[in-house]
């Protein structure tokens, strides 16, 4: 829907900006917010139109979170919102909130380690069950970081196709154009990490992009290529390819051939459009439902194999604002069964001695680390070998021979990583 109005609309790069700002974090702290705003009111929160809700959350945000706005302006605005949506009544409403929260500043209070549940997510600006995931997946001082984390700017990145232009060129390019760039935290060779992207810089991102020279891909993304670690000469079947930006990412090391398989018609066909991009011609596109037997070039058997398996995608929650609200508490159990009959067919496809990367983006036991273990004990052949990556303190969890990243730490993305091999 943003993406659409900010087409459709002759906006500066400051405005864009800025309305991007709003949106994204008036969604995400949304609870945070909510909090406040009932500090200031008179009658319940909830029984207020939804329009008023959005308004007052909005400037509400500018007011608590946006220090370079004049409250002044926070305020004046929201009224006018809330006139044009309302009537003059809700305006002097909106005009009595949001004065109050400018002078008064209320912020829901820091949770201790004894806090209720409730008082975390609060803080977090998360729902209960998943605030309670983070606590009990992380223990309590790290939960905390990852849920402050996750309400701030996500962590940007690039994958620089070497095949068409050396990383350090693409750095230096990007450097003169006024982008800060750094390398990436996992020791990801062909990563470049964007701390700031000027407006000025867009375009020459941009032409970049459409060259086939760099893909926007997050850190923790590329890691799934990384630790696949796929060789020259090498077969790769990619499970739930998508469109294609991790397959683009293995074919860039070389195989001989990357099967690339995936149910959705459109998401297939972007991806070969992505190949072309990239001018990459060793990727052969399968249709088929990933849950169900499925067949490679006549049997063909491959050297490694990638489960990017579909998930709840709550390690993604600080780059997708509204995730948190939509996602429920059973979506983790509903969604293991698939990936188990995910798992349960890639392996087939295995040569003697090959090796399979699981892959979700989500922080849950359920969708993670059981149906690996689960897979394991049904399939004696298989047996995990452990992960091993260099990495700052806190940004990573081991869970026995598995990996997993910890959202929001330095603006990452949570991904759980398991690395299988077949007997040989």
């Amino acid at each position: 829907m943003l993406d659409r109005v900010l087409r459709e609309n002759d906006l500066t790069p400051r405005d864009r900006s800025l309305l991007t700002q709003l949106v994204y974090g008036t969604l995400k702290l949304r609870r945070s917010i909510d909090w406040s705003l009932a500090t200031a009111l008179r009658r319940p929160f909830a029984k207020l139109t939804p329009a008023l809700h959005w308004t007052l959350r909005m400037g509400a945000f500018q007011l608590l979170f946006l220090h370079h706005v004049p409250a002044h302006s926070a305020v004046d605005e929201s009224v006018k919102l809330a006139r044009r949506y309302g009537h003059s009544g809700t305006a002097a409403l909106a005009n009595a909130v949001l004065r109050k929260i400018a002078a008064t500043r209320p912020m829901p209070p820091r949770p201790s380690i004894d806090s209720a549940v409730e008082v975390f997510a609060d803080y977090a600006s998360l729902p209960d069950w998943l605030a309670a995931h983070f606590i009990e997946r992380f223990g309590f001082d790290l939960a905390l970081r990852a849920g402050e984390g996750c309400n701030a700017m996500p962590r940007r990145a690039v994958r620089v196709n070497t095949r068409l232009a050396p990383v350090d060129d693409i750095a230096e390019t990007l450097r003169r154009a006024g982008v800060e760039v750094a390398s990436s935290r996992y020791g990801i060779a062909e990563c470049l990490v964007l701390r700031s992207v000027p407006a000025s810089a867009a375009m020459v991102l941009q032409r970049m992009i459409g060259s086939g020279k760099v893909t926007m891909q997050s850190e923790e993304s590329q890691l799934a290529a990384f630790l696949l670690a796929p060789k020259v000469g090498e077969d790769v079947l990619d499970v739930c390819a998508g469109r294609g930006v991790k397959t683009g990412a293995i074919a860039m090391h070389g195989p001989s051939r990357v099967f690339a398989l995936d149910d959705d018609p459109m998401k297939l066909a972007a991806l070969q459009q992505d190949m072309v991009r990239l001018r990459e011609e060793r990727v052969e596109a399968i249709a088929a439902d990933a849950t169900r037997p499925y067949s490679l070039d006549d049997g063909h058997h491959v050297d490694a194999i990638i489960v990017d398996a579909p998930c709840s995608g709550i390690g993604t929650i600080g780059r997708r604002a509204d995730l948190r609200w939509v996602k429920q508490p059973a979506d983790p159990e509903r969604l293991s069964g698939t990936q188990s009959a995910i798992l349960a067919q890639a392996c087939r496809h295995a040569k003697p001695g090959g090796r399979l990367l699981y892959v979700t983006c989500s922080t849950h036991p359920r969708e993670d680390e059981h149906v690996v273990e689960a897979f394991l004990r049904a399939h004696e052949e298989w047996r995990s070998v452990p992960l091993v990556l260099e990495a700052p303190e806190s940004a990573t969890v081991r869970v026995g021979d598995f990996l997993l990243t910890v959202p929001g730490i330095g603006g990452a993305d949570g991904f759980f990583f398991a690395l299988l091999q077949r007997a040989a």
